[in-house]
This record gives structure tokens, sequence and C-alpha cells, in this order.
């Protein structure tokens, strides 16, 4: 990522401006209730705050595309980026390394698993940032009304801190575990590809049949344990 340092400045900056002006809306409809309240108000009144809400919503529209442009890009870039990184360990290896690796197994690493970056980026990533970012700017905009109202959205955080590490704690091996399951159904599909001429002399099509859907069956399992939890 630090390759490309504008990209992240793009994504983070541009989040809290979003942010920012996404509360400003909220605060500026308290203050057109404020205006309607009292007596005497004029028109001109309501329309500067109409200005400053119409300003900050055009505000929110306008970071929210330069945001998620940013982190895209910044996907993109980091995907071919580590592909080429791993091809060039790669070559780098000696062909003792080479004899004990499962081809399928580091072919599954080099094209699924490194776009599992750049999904990592984006979505993950941007979403991470703004959903935090979203949750931060608020509770500051709340203590700088009055510092008694941010006791709730306070402890609402802690408890949220302590809901995602408890779900990453139970998710992460699932993860791995799937990942490591999918380098096993692509191994030993390879295996059979590139062994077919033995497989059919011995009339093993049935066996490796079962072998593969099997494995199949234990990624897909994988991968609802991971939508479970």
């Amino acid at each position: 990522m630090m390759r490309h340092p504008l990209f992240p400045v793009v994504v983070v900056l541009p989040s809290v401006i979003n942010n920012y002006a996404y509360g400003n809306i909220q605060l500026y409809v308290g203050h057109g209730f404020d205006v309607i309240t009292h007596a005497g108000w004029a028109v001109t009144q309501l329309l500067i705050v109409v200005a400053f809400i119409a300003g900050s919503a055009i505000t929110q529209g306008l970071t929210g595309v330069a945001r998620n442009i940013a982190v895209e890009f910044l996907a993109q870039r980091v995907e071919p980026d580590s592909r080429e990184e791993l091809y060039g360990s790669l070559l780098g290896k000696s062909q003792t390394f080479h004899g004990r690796q499962r081809v399928g197994d580091i072919m599954a690493r080099a094209t699924n698993d490194v776009h599992m970056l750049a999904l990592m980026f984006s979505p993950g990533a941007g979403l991470i940032v703004d959903s935090m970012l979203a949750m931060i700017v608020p509770f500051f905009m709340i203590l700088s009304i009055k510092s008694v109202l941010g006791v709730v959205p306070g402890i609402f955080l802690v408890l949220l801190a302590i809901t995602l590490w408890d779900c990453n704690k139970r998710l992460t091996p699932v993860s791995i575990g799937e990942r490591e399951q999918f380098g096993a159904l692509n191994s030993s599909l390879a295996g059979a590809i590139s062994g077919v001429e033995v497989v059919k002399s011995n009339v093993q099509e049935h066996y490796e049949w079962k072998k593969f859907t099997g494995n199949a069956r234990a990624f897909r399992d994988s991968f609802v344990k991971q939508g479970v939890v």
C-alpha cells in the first residue's frame, strides 16, 4: 500500500469530511427547528440553514465518490503488485522447494488468494475506514454539543469494539481453513488432470471423482461456516 501513498490519503481525508458533512446535515436540521420555534423568525434565517444543509449534502456526495474511486484504484494496484512479488519469490526458489510443493495449491494462492487482497481493500478496508469514521466523527460532534451526551455512544463504542474482537477471533481460523481447503481442492484437481493417463490406466476415475467432490463439499462447508460466524 505504501507504494501508492496518495491513495490512502485520498481514502481517509475525504472519509473524514464525508462523515463531518453528514453529521452537519443533522446538526443544521436541528438549527432549522430552533429558527422556526422562535417568535418573529425571518425566512432569510431559514434559507441560510437550508443553504448549509444543501452544501453539506453536496460535499458528502462528492467526497464519497472521491473516497470510493481512491479505494478501488488502491485495490487494483495492490493486486498486481502482490502477484508480481509472489511470482518473483517463486522464481527465486530452488528446484528442491518446488519439488515439495503441490502445483494446484501454488496456483490457487497465486490467483484466487492474491485476488482476495484486492477484495480486502475494496470493499473491505474502504467499508472499515468509513464505518469507523462514521462513529468517531459524529461522536466528537455530539461531545461538542454537550459532553454528557457522549456517555451512551461511548458505552456503545466500547461494546462494539469487544464484539468485533470476539467475532474476528472466531472468524480467523475459519477463514484460514477455507483458503487452505481451496488450495487442497485445486491441488487435487491439478494432480488428477496432469496424471490423467495414470488415472485411466488404473481405472481410478471414480476414486478421483469422489476425492474431488469430497474436497469441493469441504470447501463449501467452510464457506457456509464462515457465513454463519
